[in-house]
């Protein structure tokens, strides 16, 4: 490629080829600093070659390959400028397939195509370089994308898939995907390591200025319904969308975050970029539990929505909000089987349980920046949640000796009410000097929770003797009333101060002081008067407490092209102060702690597209409410917790090794990563078992629990099936873990490994295929009883098939064969998961679509589970959805209807 007025190379040209019969994309490269291209690999065909440049006009060839002609040379190409243009085929009005920005990849979204009525998340699977897992997870040159940008603003937040699951794909003008530096880097101008991979969302001119969207219900056998919307009008800086949906098939449309999530709150009031202190509320605090965190699947009713609008207020005030709403029902039926590890023996516990929850929420997020110049901004960013929850559970269970005899059995009946709500407020100052580097930022943050609710348990236990014959019969029916709250305020400053070109320097200064509270009575029932008024004081309790902690941290950092290096260390003065009523009795917990946390980060960059990374972190993390309180929880009878209020704080190291190469231009990647995490003071269950099967876990500290995890992923094309790509992965964990059992110390070594592999097939616009095969291997050790040492296998087969027939039909299918083996007699199924639907588009510009899905043809899904982390091993199986048919219809809101547009035409003018 050769300068028409200077006479010299062009470095930094895209050159895209493409299938002259039906425009899709075959390869893509950019020129040298000779100016020089090549491709290899390039089947028998005709194509079409496109030269793009920020500078220069674009141009085209068309060329063909056969047998006799297998290389091709095109000679020097000369590109003229925008001032004057020599005698060539000059394109008009038409964008490359993929165009390299500096750091930035752009994807036309015009060049990969989709089926209609199509989202976002469909488009990005075609992108090369692009990945989308099957929970929705996207990755980017094999790291994942936390942010989802629309026209360069924030879309319902930073959830990702609320983006690429709601908005249409035929909206997109241009995909980007790039390194969105931390807001302190904006300021600086350096790496401070905290970037994270993002995606800009440009959307069409014509999407801009007017309304689009799509609406779509649908009914079922069974019962089953399904019905989604999102409409979308944007004027100029101007978002606003609305989006919703109902279902009782477990259906997606986003992701369902925490609404009073404790640990979010206060991990944004932690220090970045090095040491940190974290706060953690466990799944059996009542705050926490009345959030439905179970983490299980069954058959859930979802009904969801919100609005979203972004606008710009003047000139320098930047508005963003939205407002989201969510009701989650999930019913799940399950029974488990587990072997509990002792010492010298082993016991059995059988389970079967019924549990309904019920989780309404409401969520409110505004940001409002203003700019008062060039380089001073304030930036203020309040939120408010609100959540109710019902959960009701129903329980049979039985503990068998050794010899299968019963040691207990009995029944349960859980019940509760509860309701909270949970405020933040953020506001970041930031401000640049004229030099450049030399910034100060002032960050405060406020956090407010509460909530409260109430509580029945009723429940009749059995206990056996040695020889299996009835020994004493018990019963619990009591109420409790809980409530908790939760005060934090933190303040940070920030000052950076360059030393040359290369070297910076950051110092910071920290302080945060957390208030939680959190009280619980419980009543025993009266016979006599009938009613629950019978205080019972040893479940009983009010515990307060005030977690504050000061820091000061100073890091260096050297930058250069190729690399950058950042040391540091924080020192943390941690206090704790507690005081625990319970029984009558006041006990005071008084506990300091003085860390120094080092952190390091060091990056070389071999390519553009090649490079490594090392990190260092070391984190300290305080023991939760329930791990400290000493009264007993026993909403389960024959498995009783108790906190302990002497547990001292975790100290943890973390490394991490990252490789990462992409080619953008062959489509092809390779990733890796490896994690080191020691952990000391790790806080532990120790178990003690009764006679009678009655199983008393308190928490305790102990030292040398570890872990190592890696990664590595490599996806390639395959030159011998057109437009196909392998991908080959590998996961591997290794743990150490520690439990005690009567006293007697059990070390848990764990060791898990999944080999993948995944074929795609795209080598026409209406068809596409995939195959996919992954091993996962599970295999535990148990210092105390070796004999149970366990060893069990996961194979999954799937594939998928995507096909555009005539007349406007389209058939859509995916299989998926999960084998299980060496598990318990009964959990060892292999299930065959097999789904399809068929499609019609009809009415004036396709705006209609009518489609008949079928969910496990086979009806042989089914739910099993293994687990063997802890003192005991496993299976579970789980009602979830089973065979239905879903007929529905959806309408588009625009002019362009649920199919693809065309590319737009070719102007061609010859000079």
């Amino acid at each position: 490629l050769l300068d028409t007025l200077r006479t010299q190379p062009v470095q930094g040209a895209t050159i895209t080829i493409s299938s002259r019969a039906d425009s899709s994309l075959i390869s893509f490269t950019m020129s040298n600093a000779k100016g020089e291209f090549a491709f290899t690999g390039i089947d028998k065909g005709n194509y079409r070659l496109l030269i793009t440049h920020l500078n220069y006009h674009h141009i085209s060839r068309n060329f063909e390959t056969t047998s006799d002609k297998a290389l091709f040379d095109f000679g020097t190409i000369a590109l003229g400028d925008k001032y004057k243009t020599m005698n060539e085929i000059v394109v008009q009005a038409e964008a490359a397939p993929v165009t390299i920005i500096q750091d930035t990849i752009e994807y036309n979204a015009g060049s990969f195509k989709t089926q209609p009525n199509a989202n976002v998340e469909d488009m990005l699977k075609k992108l090369p370089g692009v990945k989308v897992d099957k929970d929705g997870t996207v990755k980017a040159q094999g790291q994942k994308v936390n942010r989802v940008f629309v026209d360069g603003k924030e879309f319902f937040g930073n959830d990702p898939k609320i983006a690429t699951r709601n908005l249409p794909a035929d909206a997109v003008d241009k995909v980007q995907v790039y390194d969105r530096m931390s807001d302190q880097a904006q300021i600086t101008g350096f790496d401070d390591g905290n970037s994270e991979k993002a995606i800009n969302l440009k959307l069409k001119k014509d999407k801009k200025k007017g309304l689009f969207g799509k609406t779509s219900a649908g009914a079922g056998t069974d019962k089953k319904y399904e019905g989604r919307f999102n409409v979308n009008s944007f004027k100029n800086e101007r978002q606003l969308s609305a989006i919703g949906m109902a279902n009782n098939d477990n259906a997606e449309g986003f992701t369902f975050m925490d609404i009073l999530n404790f640990n979010g709150d206060l991990g944004k009031m932690q220090q970045n970029g090095g040491g940190e202190m974290r706060i953690s509320v466990s799944a059996e605090d009542p705050t926490a539990a009345m959030m439905g965190m179970n983490g299980n699947t069954g058959i859930n009713t979802t009904q969801a929505g919100g609005v979203n609008y972004n606008n710009l207020m003047g000139k320098k005030t930047d508005l963003r909000s939205n407002y989201f709403f969510s009701r989650f029902n999930p019913y799940i039926e399950k029974q488990l089987e587990r072997q509990y590890i002792l010492p010298d023996s082993s016991y059995y516990y059988n389970q079967q349980s019924v549990t309904d929850n019920t989780n309404t929420g409401h969520r409110f997020n505004v940001s409002l920046e203003h700019r008062f110049d060039s380089s001073a901004s304030i930036k203020i960013s309040p939120s408010f949640n609100y959540q109710n929850s019902y959960t009701k559970s129903a329980t049979d269970y039985e503990t068998l000796s050794q010899e299968k005899k019963p040691t207990n059995n009995g029944t349960s009946l859980v019940e509760s009410d509860s309701k909270g709500y949970a405020f933040r407020n953020d506001i970041l100052l930031r401000k640049k000097f004229a030099k450049k580097g030399r910034t100060v930022s002032l960050n405060f943050q406020q956090s407010l929770n509460s909530s409260e609710g109430d509580g029945r348990q009723k429940s009749i236990n059995n206990f056996y003797n040695a020889n299996g014959s009835l020994y004493q019969k018990d019963s619990i029916n009591q109420s409790r009333l809980f409530s908790a709250d939760l005060k934090g305020i933190s303040i940070k400053a920030v000052y950076t101060e360059p030393l040359g070109k290369r070297w910076l320097t950051e110092f910071s200064l920290g302080r945060s002081t957390t208030t939680s509270s959190s009280k619980k009575n419980t009543y025993d029932y009266s016979n006599l008067s009938g009613k629950f008024d019978q205080l019972n004081a040893i479940l009983s309790n009010d515990y307060k407490n005030t977690y504050s902690y000061s820091n000061a941290g100073a890091k260096l950092r050297y930058q250069k092209k190729k690399f950058n290096l950042a040391v540091g260390a924080l020192w943390q003065e941690a206090a704790l102060d507690g005081n625990i009523i319970n029984s009558g009795k006041d006990t005071s917990l008084q506990q300091k702690f003085y860390n120094v946390l080092p952190n390091a980060r060091f990056q070389y960059n071999l390519t553009r597209f090649r490079n490594i990374t090392f990190t260092y972190n070391t984190v300290t993390n305080q023991p939760g409410i329930t791990q400290l309180q000493p009264v007993p929880d026993i909403s389960n009878p024959v498995n009783i917790k108790i906190g302990n209020p002497k547990l001292d704080q975790e100290f943890t190291h973390l490394m991490q090794l990252n490789y990462m190469s992409a080619s953008p231009f062959k489509g092809s990647n390779f990733f890796t990563f490896f994690n080191y995490r020691k952990t000391s003071n790790r806080i532990v269950n120790s178990d003690s078992i009764s006679p009678f099967g009655i199983k008393y876990t308190v928490p305790v500290n102990v030292d040398g629990v570890y872990s190592v995890s890696g990664d590595v992923n490599w996806g390639i094309p395959l030159k011998f099936i057109k437009n196909s790509t392998l991908n080959l992965g590998m996961n591997m964990v290794k743990a150490k873990d520690i439990q005690f059992v009567n006293r007697n110390q059990n070390n848990i070594n764990s060791f898990q490994l999944r080999p993948e592999i995944r074929i795609e097939n795209n080598s026409s616009q209406k068809l596409n295929v995939g195959l996919s095969y992954s091993n996962i291997i599970y295999n535990t050790r148990y210092s105390l009883q070796p004999a149970l040492n366990t060893r069990y296998f996961t194979h999954e087969l799937g594939t998928f098939l995507n096909w555009q027939m005539p007349k406007g039909f389209y058939l859509a299918t995916d299989f998926m064969y999960t084998v299980n083996t060496k598990r318990a007699d009964g959990y060892n199924a292999n299930v065959p998961l097999w789904n399809a639907s068929i499609s019609k588009q009809f009415l004036k510009y396709n705006r209609g679509e009518c489609k008949l899905r079928v969910y496990d043809i086979l009806n042989q899904n089914i739910g099993i589970n293994r687990s063997s982390n802890n003192n005991y091993i496993e299976d579970s199986r789980t009602t979830i959805l089973r065979r239905f048919l879903m007929l529905s219809f959806t309408y588009s809101l625009s002019k362009s209807g649920l199919g693809n547009e065309k590319a737009g035409g070719v102007r061609i003018i010859r000079n």
